[in-house]
């Protein structure tokens, strides 16, 4: 999101919930620090998002995409939403050249391929339908 973009219909959460997420980033006493921004819509996720993307982007960076976009309505879950976080993750990462050790890509795909399953059903008619994960 432009800066414009987001002044037009942004919801101003101030600079003291910018600074407490930054400060969360940088201490977490993992260094792994995760945020989940969740909320209806129109309440300001994005446009939290934006801003702490715009002050951190020195050292970090942050990735946009809509699930909408990677996963078809009907088959969102737990599993294919995080799934689709790793997977844009790796490829803005991978834009970006920074190098993701390939244990770390391997850890990612062993982990979906052990929660999905590929089945296949048939449809009358000698028809058969399945659905391959690995083509995501």
């Amino acid at each position: 999101m432009e800066k414009k973009e987001t002044e037009n219909f942004r919801v101003d959460y101030g600079n003291d919930s910018i600074e407490k997420l930054i400060q969360y980033i940088e201490y977490s006493p993992n260094g792994d620090a995760k945020i989940v921004f969740t909320g209806h819509r129109g309440c300001g996720k994005s446009s939290l998002l934006a801003e702490l993307s715009r002050q951190i982007e020195d050292n970090y960076f942050v990735v946009f995409f809509s699930i909408a976009d990677s996963i078809e309505m009907s088959a969102v879950n737990h599993i294919n939403i995080l799934f689709a976080i790793a997977l844009n993750l790796m490829s803005e990462a991978e834009a970006r050249r920074v190098e993701i050790p390939n244990t770390t890509k391997e850890q990612i795909y062993g982990w979906f391929a052990t929660r999905t399953r590929t089945t296949e059903a048939e449809l009358g008619g000698g028809l058969e339908a399945g659905f391959d994960f690995s083509n995501l």
